[in-house]
C-alpha cells in the first residue's frame, strides 16, 4: 500500500484531496489545526504545520503503513492581505506557506536517504500568484512564487532517486478562503470573466489533478507547475 500525507486537510482543497486519494486506496495521514472528518483519513493529527514533532509523527505513520511508496501534499496555507503589510503578516505567511513546505519536503528527502521511502513524490500547492502578479499581498505573492522554486529544487535533488516533485496551482476555487468574493455578486462575476470555462473551480478539481500526479499515470512528469484555474492564467490577472 502507498501512503499520502496531506497538510491542511480539515476543509476545502485539503479535505477534497484527502478524500480523493483515500478513494484511490492510499493510506491517508492528514494534519490540520482543526478537526478532520474521520472518513477522510486513516490517521489524523491535530496541530500546527510548523510543529517538528508532529512532522516526524506524520512520516512515521506514513512510512509504517506503506510499502515504500509515500506521497507528500504540502497543502496548508494562509493569506494575510493588506497594504502596508506588517512584519507579523509577512512572517506568519512565509512561515506557513514556504518554510513549512520546505521542512516537510526536507524530511521526505531524509526518509528517502534512509531507505524508508523508495517511490512516490512531493506535491506543492501554488496559486495564481505562483506565476502571475497579485495585488496588495506581497507576502502571499512571495510565498507562492517560492513554492515553484522549491518544486524545481527538490525535483533536481530527488530525480535520481526516482522521486517526482510537482506543483499544482489552483485558480479561484470555491472554499472558505475565497468565500467573500464568491458570495459578492459583483466580485464573483469579475472573477468569472477571467475563467475561460466560465465557472469557479471546486475543491474536487484540485483533488483530481493531485490524484493524477500521485499515480503511476504521471510516472514521467516531474518539476512542473500544473495550473488548475479554468484558463485564468491564459487571460491574465487583470
Amino acid at each position: 500500500m502507498s501512503s499520502a500525507i496531506i497538510t491542511g486537510a480539515a476543509a476545502g482543497n485539503g479535505l477534497a484531496i484527502a478524500c480523493r486519494l483515500r478513494a484511490a486506496r492510499h493510506f491517508i495521514v492528514a494534519l490540520d489545526r482543526m478537526p478532520i472528518p474521520p472518513d477522510a483519513a486513516d490517521r489524523t493529527l491535530t496541530g500546527d504545520v510548523l510543529d517538528t514533532a508532529l512532522l516526524a509523527a506524520a512520516f512515521d505513520h506514513a512510512c509504517a503503513a506503506a510499502d515504500g511508496t509515500v506521497y507528500l501534499v504540502n497543502n496548508a496555507g494562509i493569506t494575510r492581505p493588506g497594504l502596508p503589510q506588517p512584519d507579523e503578516a509577512w512572517d506568519s505567511t512565509l512561515d506557513v506557506n514556504l518554510t513549512a513546505p520546505f521542512r516537510w519536503a526536507r524530511e521526505f528527502s531524509a526518509r528517502v536517504e534512509k531507505g524508508e521511502i523508495r517511490e512516490g513524490g512531493i506535491l506543492f500547492i501554488g496559486s495564481l500568484a505562483t506565476q502571475l502578479g497579485f495585488p496588495e499581498n506581497p507576502a502571499y505573492q512571495a510565498s507562492k512564487s517560492g513554492v515553484l522554486g522549491l518544486t524545481r529544487a527538490f525535483a533536481f535533488d530527488l530525480g535520481n532517486k526516482g522521486i517526482r516533485v510537482n506543483c499544482v496551482s489552483p485558480g479561484y476555487i470555491a472554499t472558505a478562503m475565497t468565500e467573500r468574493s464568491y458570495n459578492d455578486p459583483a466580485m464573483n462575476a469579475s472573477r468569472r470573466r477571467h475563467m475561460l470555462l466560465g465557472r469557479w473551480g471546486q475543491p474536487e478539481d484540485v483533488a483530481n489533478a493531485v490524484a493524477f500526479l500521485c499515480s503511476s499515470e504521471s510516472s514521467y512528469i516531474t518539476g512542473i507547475n500544473l495550473p488548475v484555474d479554468g484558463g485564468w492564467s491564459v487571460c491574465g490577472l487583470t
